[in-house]
């Protein structure tokens, strides 16, 4: 049995921008106003990360059109770098990387839910968490288009509140007076200055972008995938990119740069009080808990194919090994539904247990940065190998070739000798924990190569 295709162009476009629209645009504002001395390096840092991503996108739609199954970047590593790469890819996204994620935005999605709801317990934000994904999983379990429509749903519902508050910085809002941009000091000025001031703001804001490899998990269950999803993945990301260049725009409208210096985390409810009046505030908190909320639906969607397509492969390589019940349970297909439901239910499992081990998002996410990007890379520069190789005359093609996925490759490169210099600890324990799958290969080929009488 194989998964089907029932989502269409909508509900692909609303995986798309859900998984990337979180908490991050109500946030990095505040945050990036710390680096940028002025008004036009915050558009600057938002355009440019958004070309960054448009650039990985478009990478990954061809590279979904040559490989149309599900949990893409697993087998573009697999063809282009042999069963090793697929492997440690799959191992660092099962095990670390992918319950990791959805656990940090579970807790996210907690603390918000206490905030809006008055339950100010120190572990209800925990109970809040973990109910969340428990309805995901038992809404992604009754079929693909369960989980598509519930996206549609919420992706709506956040883009309309993101609307809302763009209007009402614009239009309704009364423009605030600056006071001029920050001048800079001797360490800032020159080269060395400038790339630092580079460096800063792309790691800033580039989180905020991410979200849209996560989509490619689906492409197994997309209609017309040659078509429909590169257009969904392009129009997405290039749609996500204006909406954030128009939030900041009508951020800084109301609340100056040097203001936001200062506030970091109350930009966007200023923002709202000064278009709606003193009780957005509260509503903000309701739209950014939503948008959490519709982030983590995402990822409870899309993350549990790809952990089918690299279980799947091994059950067999698994055979007489204590490993075997471990990939034939996550390989586990629905004959009703249609859907992963054994890699849906273990998703849920461990990402809950991660959950309640680490208790806090910032425990979460350093762990898997520098081994997750680093994957990444390696998934865009895998084109070069499988173009030549898979591409047919009907294929969608990367426009710009190869010089869009060259890009991708460069910053990102800098950006992880970055997180390298600058955390050096949290990016080596990450490494170690995704390094930990090399003996579980190694036990997998000699089964392998048991059975076969080598």
């Amino acid at each position: 049995m194989q998964l089907q295709r029932k989502l269409g162009l909508t509900a692909v476009l609303a995986v798309v921008m859900g998984d990337m629209i979180g908490s991050g645009i109500f946030f990095t504002p505040g945050e990036l106003a710390a680096v940028a001395t002025a008004e036009w390096q915050v558009y600057f840092f938002w355009a440019l990360c958004g070309f960054i991503t448009l650039c990985g996108a478009l990478t990954l739609a061809e590279l979904s059109a040559l490989i149309p199954k599900a949990g893409v970047s697993y087998h573009a590593l697999t063809e282009a770098y042999g069963p090793f790469a697929g492997f440690m890819q799959a191992w660092m996204m099962v095990l670390v990387s992918g319950p990791g994620a959805i656990a940090g935005v579970a807790i996210l999605f907690g603390q918000l839910a206490n905030q809006v709801f008055g339950t100010g317990s120190s572990g209800m934000h925990l109970v809040w968490a973990s109910s969340a994904i428990i309805l995901f999983a038992l809404i992604n379990l009754r079929g693909a288009e369960w989980g598509g429509r519930t996206q549609i749903l919420l992706t709506s519902i956040k883009i309309i509140g993101l609307a809302a508050l763009i209007v009402g910085g614009l239009f309704i809002a009364n423009p605030a007076e600056t006071t001029g941009s920050a001048s800079l000091s001797d360490d800032e000025q020159g080269l060395t200055g400038l790339l630092r001031l580079i460096g800063l703001g792309v790691a800033i804001v580039l989180f905020t972008y991410d979200g849209w490899i996560d989509a490619s998990n689906v492409a197994g269950e997309v209609k017309n995938p040659n078509q429909n999803f590169p257009l969904a993945m392009g129009a997405g990301v290039v749609l996500i990119t204006l909406i954030y260049l128009l939030v900041n725009y009508a951020f800084l409208r109301v609340v100056p740069l040097e203001v936001m210096r200062e506030n970091p985390t109350m930009v966007a409810p200023m923002v709202a009080e000064a278009a709606f009046g003193p009780r957005a505030g509260a509503g903000l908190n309701v739209l950014m808990w939503v948008s959490i909320f519709g982030a983590l639906g995402g990822l409870i969607m899309t993350l549990p194919r790809l952990f089918y397509a690299a279980s799947s492969e091994y059950v067999e390589r698994a055979a007489g090994t204590w490993l075997q019940p471990f990939f034939r349970t996550i390989s586990h297909l629905s004959k009703t539904k249609g859907v992963p439901s054994g890699a849906i239910l273990f998703a849920a499992t461990i990402s809950i247990a991660a959950l309640f081990f680490f208790g806090s998002f910032s425990r979460i996410v350093t762990f898997f940065v520098v081994p997750f990007q680093f994957m990444n890379i390696l998934m865009v520069s895998s084109i070069f190998k499988l173009r030549p190789k898979l591409s047919r005359p009907e294929s969608y093609r990367l426009p710009g070739y190869p010089f869009i996925p060259a890009v991708f490759i460069f910053v990102m490169a800098l950006f992880l000798v970055a997180a390298l210099l600058y955390n050096p600890l949290d990016s080596l324990i990450g490494i170690a924990l995704t390094l930990a799958g090399a003996p579980v290969y190694r036990v997998l080929t000699k089964s392998a190569g048991a059975m076969s009488g080598e």
